[in-house]
């Protein structure tokens, strides 16, 4: 029979090592992915924050922890993600390869180029998005009946 109670599933830093490493891989994956399709990385931010939620919850964090886990998550996910499509328009700007870019870059220059291309739909998707992720990732899971 099974325990109606889940087992623990770590500390803080667990919790936190799990928003930052999955917050940092949905980012890079919607620029790779807004590249290759030449689209705004914006608009790929809402499947990525149900992808978020749905993947907070799968690794067993249930209630207030696995919404501040997604939503910060989401939060470093959108950050990295217009940090890295600055990078790009620097990049192709100045026809530097992206990899010199990223790492001669300044923060104040990047902070430059995204304000110059920040959008009102990239202001909505900075308040939308980490509420989906925590509303996803907070609500409790469908369960099957064996």
């Amino acid at each position: 029979m099974a325990s109606p109670t889940l087992p623990r599933r770590g500390g803080s830093i667990v919790i936190v090592a799990t928003a930052l490493l999955s917050g940092l891989a949905a980012g890079a994956l919607s620029c790779l992915l807004a590249l290759m399709i030449k689209r705004d990385p914006s608009w790929l931010m809402l499947p990525f924050a149900f992808a978020i939620g749905v993947f907070v919850q799968w690794q067993g964090y249930r209630g207030a922890r696995s919404a501040f886990a997604a939503a910060g998550a989401m939060l470093i996910c959108l950050v990295y993600a217009q940090y890295l499509y600055a990078a790009v328009r620097m990049a192709d700007t100045l026809g530097f390869p992206l990899r010199d870019t990223l790492f001669k870059m300044d923060f104040s220059l990047v902070w430059q180029m995204i304000q110059a291309n920040f959008s009102a739909w990239d202001a909505l998707t900075f308040v939308l998005t980490p509420l989906l992720a925590a509303g996803v990732a907070a609500k409790s899971p469908l369960r099957t009946q064996r």
